[in-house]
C-alpha cells in the first residue's frame, strides 16, 4: 500500500512540500492545462460519438479555449475543398480578416505561431513600456498529417514570457481537438456513407413509383442534390435532331436561366461527359480548361466543383447528370464516384421506363381517339364532337382542381364516351329529321353497348362510369338506368356533351348561342345537372377557355393542358 502511495503521489500534479511560491503556480498551472485538455476530449468527445454537427463542435471548442486561456477573443479557420483558401468556421467577438495572413503562415509553415501587435496595429518586438497590445497565438490544425486550417486566440496584455507556456499549451489542446475532429469525420463519413446507401435504395424506390416523365426528372435531381450533398444540381438531355445538349432541369431561382442554353458535344464539362461516356470529378472547375464560364455569367451562380455522370440507356447516351458545389470542406471522393454512377443507372432506368410508358400511352390515346373519329365520321352532323367534348371537359376538370390521375382518366373517358353509337344503324345516326320514339329508344342504348365494347379492354375499365352514365341526370330521370348517384366524370361529361350538343346546328335545329346555352346550364343545375360542375364550367367560359380554337389533335390539346 505503501508503495503504491509513492507511486500514486509521483504521478500527481501537487506541488512538493517546501518548495517556492514559483513551483507552486507552474504545478497550478500545468494542472490547469491538464484539466483543459481532459475537457476538451471528454466534453468533444461526447458530441463527436452523438454525431453532433461538426459546426457545434467546433463553437464548443472555440469556447473551452477562450475560456481556458482568457483570451478575448478565437477564431478557427479550416480549408475551402475547392479553393484550398482559408474560411472562417466559427468565430467568437473577433474580425474573421483581422488576422487572416497569421493564420496564412502558420497553416504554410504547419508551425504554432506568436505575434504581438501594438496598440497602432503593427506587430514589433516586445517593449515594457507598451500599455495596450494583443498577443496572437496560432496553431495548425492536422488531420492525418493533413493541414486542415489553424486555431487562433488573441490575448489581450499578455507578455511574450507568459504567452510561450501558453503557446505550447494551445498547440497541445489543438492536438487533442484534432484527435476528436479526426474521430468525428470518420464517424460523418460512416455516416454519410451509410445514408447514401438507404438514399440510393430510396431513390430507386421514388423513381420508379411514378411514370410522368416530367415528374420524374425533377424528383431525380432534387434526391441528386440529398445524395450527393450538393448545393445544386441539373439534367441535360441529348437532342436528338441536334446532337446538342440542353438543360432540362435545373434547380434554384436562377436555374431557369440555363433552359434556353444548348451546348455542343465535347463543349464544356458536360458536354465533354457526354462525348466520351466518361464520370468526372472537378475539385476546382476554375482551373478546368473544359469550364464554360458563360454559364455562370448567366445564371449568376457560382460554381466552384462538380462531379458529372453520362446517363446512357442501352449504351447509348441520352443525357448528362451533374451534381455542384459539395457542402462542406470536404470534396468528392472516389466513393462518392461509385455512388454516382449507380446514381445515374437508376435515373437512366427511371428515365427510360417512363418514356416506354409515354411512349404506349400515347399510342393508346391515339388508337382511341382513331376509335372516335371513325364513329363520328357515320354522323356527318357532328364532326368535331368528340374533341369539344374532351376540350370542355378538361377545361372543367382544370377549374375543379381534379388531380392527375383522375383527369387522365376523364381525358379517355371524354374520348370514348360515344364509342356504343358504333352498333347504332346509319339510318338512325345520319337522320336528317327528328327521332321516332322508338329510334330515340334505340339511341339511348349506347351507353350500354359502350359498355360491351369496352369491358374486353382490362386497360380501360376505370373509363366505363363515364361512358356508361354520361346520360344519366342527378335528378333520376336520365339513361339508361334513371340512377340519381352518378361517378364526377359521368357528372363532367354530361355538362360537356350537353352544352356542345345544344350548340351544334342539325338539320332540324338551330344551334343555340352560347349565351342561351349557359341559360340552360343554370336553369338545369341541381335538376339535371351537377350544381359544382356546371359553375366551374361557366368560369371556365368567362376565361375562355371554352371558345379556344379546336386543335386538329385532341389528344394534343390534352398534352398541352397537361404541360400548362
Amino acid at each position: 500500500m505503501a508503495r503504491l502511495e509513492k507511486i500514486e503521489n509521483r504521478n500527481s500534479t501537487a506541488p512538493p512540500r517546501n518548495k517556492s511560491i514559483g513551483s507552486v503556480l507552474r504545478y497550478k498551472k500545468k494542472a490547469e492545462s491538464k484539466a483543459l485538455e481532459l475537457k476538451v476530449y471528454r466534453t468533444l468527445g461526447g458530441l463527436a460519438a452523438r454525431r453532433t454537427p461538426r459546426a457545434t463542435l467546433l463553437s464548443r471548442f472555440l469556447d473551452i479555449a477562450i475560456k481556458g486561456f482568457s483570451a478575448s477573443s478565437g477564431i478557427i479557420y479550416l480549408k475551402d475543398s475547392a479553393t484550398g483558401s482559408l474560411v472562417s468556421e466559427a468565430a467568437k467577438e473577433c474580425c474573421k480578416d483581422k488576422h487572416l495572413n497569421i493564420a496564412e503562415q502558420t497553416v504554410k509553415t504547419g508551425t504554432p505561431l506568436q505575434k504581438i501587435i501594438s496598440d497602432k496595429g503593427k506587430p514589433h518586438r516586445f517593449k515594457e513600456n507598451a500599455t495596450e497590445h494583443e498577443t496572437v497565438l496560432c496553431v495548425p490544425v492536422k488531420l492525418k498529417q493533413n493541414r486542415l486550417g489553424a486555431v487562433m486566440l488573441i490575448i489581450t496584455g499578455e507578455t511574450p514570457e507568459e504567452a510561450r507556456p501558453e503557446l505550447r499549451r494551445l498547440n497541445r489542446l489543438v492536438g487533442h481537438f484534432s484527435t476528436v475532429m479526426a474521430r468525428a469525420e470518420n464517424f460523418s463519413e460512416l455516416d454519410h456513407r451509410i445514408s447514401q446507401l438507404s438514399a440510393l435504395h430510396e431513390v430507386g424506390n421514388l423513381l420508379t413509383s411514378t411514370l410522368d416523365q416530367k415528374l420524374v426528372r425533377h424528383q431525380t435531381i432534387e434526391a441528386l442534390i440529398e445524395l450527393m450533398r450538393t448545393e445544386t444540381g441539373s439534367l441535360l438531355l441529348v437532342d436528338g435532331q441536334t446532337n446538342q445538349l440542353y438543360f432540362d432541369v435545373a434547380l434554384g431561382t436562377k436555374g431557369s436561366r440555363l433552359k434556353q442554353t444548348r451546348i455542343n458535344m465535347g463543349e464544356g464539362i458536360a458536354g465533354w461527359v457526354a462525348k466520351y461516356d466518361s464520370t468526372v470529378i472537378i475539385p476546382d472547375v476554375m482551373n478546368d480548361s473544359r469550364f464554360l464560364s458563360s454559364f455562370d455569367h448567366k445564371s449568376k451562380f457560382r460554381t466552384r466543383n462538380m462531379i458529372c455522370a453520362p446517363v446512357k440507356i442501352r449504351g447509348r447516351v441520352i443525357g448528362v447528370i451533374q451534381a455542384i458545389n459539395r457542402t462542406g470542406t470536404s470534396g468528392f471522393t472516389q466513393d462518392d464516384l461509385k455512388i454516382f454512377e449507380l446514381f445515374a443507372n437508376h435515373v437512366a432506368i427511371a428515365l427510360d421506363n417512363a418514356r416506354l410508358y409515354a411512349e404506349v400511352r400515347d399510342t393508346f390515346y391515339a388508337t382511341s381517339e382513331a376509335l372516335a373519329e371513325a364513329i363520328e365520321k357515320r354522323d356527318p352532323y357532328t364532326g368535331g364532337h368528340t374533341k369539344r367534348v374532351l376540350q370542355y371537359s378538361l377545361a372543367i376538370a382544370e377549374e375543379l382542381g381534379l388531380d392527375e390521375e383522375t383527369v387522365e382518366t376523364l381525358k379517355l373517358s371524354a374520348v370514348l364516351h360515344d364509342i356504343g353509337k358504333i352498333g347504332i344503324a346509319d339510318s338512325i345516326l345520319g337522320k336528317d329529321a327528328p327521332l321516332s320514339e322508338e329510334e330515340i329508344s334505340t339511341m339511348q342504348t349506347h351507353p350500354n353497348l359502350g359498355v360491351e365494347i369496352i369491358k374486353h379492354v382490362p386497360q380501360l375499365t376505370d373509363v366505363i362510369p363515364g361512358i356508361h352514365q354520361h346520360h344519366e341526370r342527378i335528378d333520376g330521370f336520365g339513361y339508361p338506368d334513371g340512377k340519381k348517384k352518378i361517378p364526377l366524370i359521368a357528372r363532367i361529361i354530361s355538362v360537356a356533351d350537353t352544352f356542345d350538343a345544344i350548340t351544334t346546328t342539325r338539320p332540324y335545329r338551330k344551334g343555340l348561342p352560347v349565351d342561351k346555352a349557359l341559360r340552360e346550364l343554370r336553369a338545369n343545375r341541381g335538376k339535371q345537372f351537377d350544381r359544382s360542375v356546371v359553375n366551374a364550367f361557366i368560369r371556365a367560359q368567362k376565361k375562355g377557355e371554352i371558345n379556344k380554337k379546336i386543335p386538329k389533335n385532341g389528344i394534343k390539346l390534352a398534352k398541352n393542358r397537361e404541360n400548362k
